[in-house]
């Protein structure tokens, strides 16, 4: 069963409030014009619950995450390993995105509070995308990569400004959708194990694919 976020488990509060106040004081006890202010009432509480974006108080939580490991694995290429194991890409292939993404305008804002580096948003993208199963819940890539759910989410939906560039210039519509390194996100299951290095193949879903 889905877990209620917290502005419905509010309104189940209010609404089980509702019951009790109508058993203790029922509506036919009163007049008109009181049900009526009781109504409105009603009705502005669970808009101002809806409408609240926090319903919580905006607390800091302590950040630190690993993702600065990544730029010490790419210093020594004995490492290089490591960095693809954090980040799947090599660190030559991280540096080339780098240079063809980072004078984007969606790295720009007209704020006082200025972005974070191309360099980091890019590396918390490449991890997310690189996770699957419980290590992709958003909680525990924002506390490895040591920023917050909101910005790793943000950081991360960027990648659809540049899909939609695909399929406006290149002609690929429909063809490249939700998948990541795979077509569609599907694996083509292989018939057998193959003979060389066929642990490599072996997928999340128990069988071997490519």
């Amino acid at each position: 069963m889905p877990r209620k976020n917290l502005h419905d488990q509010v309104v189940r509060a209010y609404l089980l409030h509702l019951s009790l106040r109508d058993i203790l004081l029922p509506p036919h006890e009163l007049e008109l014009d009181e049900l009526l202010l009781r109504l409105q009432a009603d009705l502005q509480i669970y808009h101002k619950i809806k409408s609240t974006r926090y319903l919580n108080p905006c607390t800091s939580i302590p950040k630190s995450g690993s993702l600065h490991l990544a730029w010490e694995y790419a210093k020594n290429p004995l490492h290089h390993g490591l960095f693809s194991q954090m980040l799947r890409v090599s660190p030559h292939v991280f540096t080339v995105v780098i240079e063809l993404i980072k004078d984007h305008p969606i790295f720009r804002n007209n704020s006082n509070v200025p972005q974070a580096p191309v360099d980091y948003q890019l590396a918390v993208t490449l991890y997310r995308l690189g996770r699957f199963g419980n290590a992709a819940s958003l909680a525990d890539v924002a506390r490895e990569s040591g920023c917050s759910e909101g910005s790793a989410e943000l950081w991360t939906e960027q990648k659809e400004v540049e899909k939609r560039w695909v399929d406006t210039n290149m002609g690929f519509k429909g063809l490249w959708r939700e998948g990541w390194i795979m077509y569609d996100g599907t694996i083509v299951v292989l018939y057998a194990r193959p003979a060389m290095d066929g642990d490599a193949y072996y997928t999340r879903k128990c069988n071997y694919g490519l």
